[in-house]
């Protein structure tokens, strides 16, 4: 059996894998998550500490240098070949907040080599709202769905056309909503998103106890700043302080403001792109409540 936990970001899907990963005696947890592939990034990527990963049953996780791409769909093939090798004498529980990685590894998506090749200034004279409204013209749905602040996806969705002469929604649009695997069971936890930007919050701030600033400056010093695993949030905020531009308090509220940001697109991604799939997922307002209903969840 394959079981999914995904919801955004701090919802604590990594508590309810652990729980589950108890229960279910021939079982590994499978991460998702598109920053918890970097080596290094301990303190802000919330993956698990490495005690917990040495146990030998995490897998995707910790491996990737910083300075090494990780695209969807290196990440695809890396998916499928953990299920195609483990599936048969265990059940997986992937967990992670990822959503296109996970739509990518269990259902037909079809990706290109061409798409992971975008050269790294294309289009860079041109504004977010540019990159908008031009693939508004040339593919309306994924413009909808991206929105004006996503300039990574923006360009992306743009580059897609222009090497394939199709939109990305004609490219994916006729099964990516086809999932390839038939034992699969799908569990949201989608919190209240005041709750949730409060634990978000709180969760920064004990990063930033637990030592993340020491960490970031000895990456910083370690690695150029255009490296790849250092994009991520709690992470590329830190550039302007140490440039000496911005306080600490300043690139600390940015940090929570960029991952409740996150978060919201997580829950856009969320509710609109597993409809297909109703009938195979459980909804759960918080893990205390699929804790509870942990003996359903696994029937």
């Amino acid at each position: 059996m394959i079981y999914v936990v995904f919801g955004p970001t701090a919802s604590k899907k990594s508590d309810l894998a652990i729980k589950l990963k108890e229960r279910l005696t021939n079982s590994y947890i499978v991460n998702f998550d598109s920053f918890q592939v970097y080596k290094e990034l301990d303190k802000g990527s919330a993956k698990p500490v490495k005690e917990e990963l040495a146990k030998g049953y995490y897998l995707l996780y910790d491996f990737l240098p910083l300075s090494e791409n990780n695209d969807v769909a290196t990440f695809q093939e890396l998916g499928r070949n953990v299920i195609k090798n483990y599936i048969k004498d265990n059940d997986l529980i992937f967990v992670g907040g990822t959503g296109l990685y996970i739509k990518a590894i269990l259902f037909n998506y079809i990706f290109d080599k061409e798409e992971v090749k975008m050269p790294l200034d294309y289009k860079k004279d041109k504004t977010n709202l540019d990159l908008y409204n031009e693939l508004l013209t040339l593919d309306k749905e994924d413009a909808l769905k991206i929105g004006i602040n996503n300039r990574k996806r923006l360009l992306r969705s743009l580059f897609i056309n222009e090497v394939h002469n199709k939109s990305k929604s004609e490219i994916n649009n006729n099964k990516k909503d086809e999932l390839l695997y038939n034992d699969v069971k799908f569990i949201y936890i989608k919190p209240d998103r005041e709750i949730l930007y409060e634990t978000i919050n709180k969760r920064v701030d004990k990063m930033i106890e637990s030592g993340l600033i020491d960490e970031v400056k000895y990456l910083f010093k370690k690695y150029d700043k255009s490296s790849n695993g250092l994009k991520a949030i709690g992470y590329k905020e830190f550039i302007p302080y140490l440039e000496n531009k911005v306080s600490i308090e300043e690139t600390i509220e940015l940090i929570k403001k960029n991952t409740r940001n996150y978060a919201k697109r997580q829950y856009t991604f969320f509710n609109n792109q597993f409809n297909s799939v109703k009938d195979k997922t459980l909804v759960y307002k918080d893990v205390n409540e699929a804790l509870i209903d942990l003996d359903n969840i696994i029937k």
